[in-house]
């Protein structure tokens, strides 16, 4: 009788503590895996709370459970964002862990309103790798203590104990032993992060069992080993396509021109920030829209077009010339090529469109078609006048002594006049051309501009003009090229003359500071209107005013004069506040100072 009762004792405590143990499993198993699946849940759904009921709520009526207690969305503080509790419960407050390795995990708790405790889980809620909460799930413990309710199923088991005491003892040693190993080595399992086979001795059903359920993980095993490798793979076959991506693009946008690549299909894949800036649109407006939300122009879009229709378009190059509407005096030209697959080259996988500024090509074109136009006008003037006294020299007129007297003195000034001019245009092309090297001295400067100045007191002119050199007679010396410092003067100073008004003034003045020696031209003539000031340095510009006109000249002499002061690395300027007639100002580095102005 004693043993019976020990035997019932024993049979129900080991059955009620296995059950305990396998509901506790079951809580483990059924909690980590809601906390996961919440865990992978965005936050906003988590925590919104809206007129649907949200995700929490759900978990709240759809536990399948009877230990359920509440499951709650928490802040990193632990402050409850969102929570559903079971009937009765109270969720109690607890403090979140800080290392990431305690983030995913179990603690027992106690609620603060009954004796129970609570098995809790906890899982981290991540926004792109940060840290936005957790979520929290509890169970009640189901504890291994008996009750009034298990009375008819101890009376149950009671009669046949008391039968069969002695084989069911032994059965039950038998048969208890393997599945507890077993429940505790599949409890290490779900705990662990690798799969490993079951180390359990058992015979019979559970034996073939256990040997199955082994060579299911060992299965599983391997196929998990091959998913991380080829998920290495994809990893690092994902970065190198990207750092080649990126190599390809950082090229591209260092090019000087605007980029557009279309792929097989006609849709814009890359689109450099030059392009974008051609357009004024960013380069995600030109990758997102259609061409005709950032582009009015009608070529542009036929020709984007034509590369949608099919693939027969890229089996030749494209060219159109346009210019865009926020700046029409910009001339842009597109070029296509097709570009070809390295391992097919004979098929296309895409189409490179370039556009190219031509504007600098378009103004260098014009400038020498303007170039020659002036140059031919220039020289065809003076040898116009020479073929006419020529021909007249040699009819009758040409006999009498004064028109002979006026023939010599014409042509000798359309001479020096062609003279002059060719001149002027040698030295201006050799200093653009490069072939043309100062040969620089220390001089005084009061020399050059004294020899300068004497020279244009000569000029000749009918007007009544004063002369005033106001260059101080103790200067240091200068490293320039005196004969080409006395062009560029000699030629500001015969503007002074020829432009001035009757009894004007043209002035020469030098001053010398620290840095430089500043030379002052002036007069007191016509002047140069605002808009003419821009184009006055142009080789063979020549201002439109009447009384400008009136005056012979070739409007290369203030080309001429400031690339002479360039070339010693100076400046030619137009002084602006001047109100009365014209005032150019030459400023020489000192060589201290060209070391600074370099710097």
């Amino acid at each position: 009788m004693l043993a019976s009762l020990l035997a019932i004792a024993a049979i129900s405590v080991m059955l009620f503590s296995n059950q305990a143990e396998q509901r506790m499993a079951d809580i483990r198993s059924q909690g980590i895996s809601l906390v996961r699946a919440l865990s992978a849940v965005p936050y906003e759904q988590l925590t919104s709370d809206g007129d649907q009921q949200g995700v929490v709520q759900v978990m709240r009526y759809s536990a399948a459970e009877d230990g359920f207690a509440y499951v709650a969305i928490v802040d990193t503080s632990g402050i409850a964002v969102n929570e559903a509790t079971a009937d009765g419960i109270i969720m109690p407050s607890a403090v979140m862990p800080a290392e990431p390795a305690a983030w995913l995990g179990e603690a027992r708790r106690a609620l603060p309103t009954n004796q129970h405790d609570i098995i809790e889980f906890h899982a981290p809620l991540l926004t792109n790798g940060e840290l936005q909460g957790f979520v929290r799930l509890g169970y009640l413990d189901p504890g291994s203590g008996f009750s009034m309710q298990q009375l008819p199923f101890l009376a149950m088991i009671a009669l046949p104990v008391f039968l069969l005491v002695p084989l069911f003892y032994l059965l039950l040693r038998l048969e208890v032993r393997p599945i507890r190993a077993a429940n505790t080595e599949i409890e290490r399992l779900l705990d662990g992060e690798q799969f490993k086979q079951l180390e359990v001795s058992a015979s019979g059903e559970l034996g073939d069992f256990m040997q199955r359920f082994n060579r299911f993980v060992e299965m599983a095993g391997t196929r998990i080993d091959t998913l991380q490798q080829d998920q290495q793979r994809l990893v690092t076959s994902s970065k190198l396509l990207t750092y080649r991506k990126n190599r390809v693009e950082t090229v591209l946008e260092t090019l000087p021109e605007a980029v557009l690549i279309l792929d097989e299909s006609g849709e814009i894949t890359f689109a450099n920030q030059k392009l974008a800036a051609l357009f004024n649109v960013s380069p995600k407006v030109v990758l997102a829209q259609p061409p005709q939300h950032w582009c009015d122009n009608a070529d542009i879009l036929q020709l984007l077009a034509k590369y949608q229709s099919g693939h027969n378009a890229r089996s030749f190059t494209d060219t159109i010339r346009f210019n865009i509407d926020s700046a029409a005096d910009r001339a842009i030209a597109t070029k296509t090529y097709p570009l070809f697959s390295p391992r097919k080259p004979s098929e296309a996988i895409g189409t490179l469109i370039i556009f190219r500024d031509e504007t600098q090509e378009a103004l260098a074109r014009q400038a020498r078609t303007d170039f020659v136009a002036h140059l031919s006008h220039e020289l065809k003037s003076p040898l116009n006048v020479l073929a006419m006294y020529s021909e007249t020299l040699l009819s009758d007129a040409g006999n009498k002594k004064e028109f002979r007297t006026e023939a010599a003195n014409v042509i000798a000034d359309e001479v020096d006049r062609l003279s002059t001019l060719i001149t002027g245009l040698l030295n201006m092309t050799q200093i653009e051309t490069g072939s043309l090297t100062p040969e620089r001295s220390l001089v005084r400067l009061r020399d050059v501009t004294a020899a300068a100045f004497e020279e244009a007191k000569s000029f000749p002119t009918e007007n009544d003009i004063s002369f005033v050199f106001d260059v101080p007679k103790e200067m240091s010396p200068v490293y320039v090229d005196k004969d080409l410092i006395r062009i560029a003067l000699t030629n500001l100073l015969s503007n002074a003359v020829k432009y001035n008004r009757d009894g004007g003034e043209v002035r020469l003045a030098v001053s010398e500071t620290d840095d430089a020696f500043q030379i002052r031209v002036a007069d007191s003539g016509i002047g140069i209107s605002e808009s003419e000031e821009v184009q006055i340095f142009d080789k063979f510009f020549r201002s439109s005013d009447e009384r400008v006109q009136s005056v012979g000249g070739h409007g290369l002499g203030l080309a001429l004069a400031r690339q002479i002061v360039e070339l010693h690395h100076g400046s030619l300027t137009l002084d602006h506040e001047r109100e009365e007639g014209t005032e150019f100002i030459i400023n020489l580095w000192k060589d201290t100072s060209t070391l600074k102005q370099a710097i």
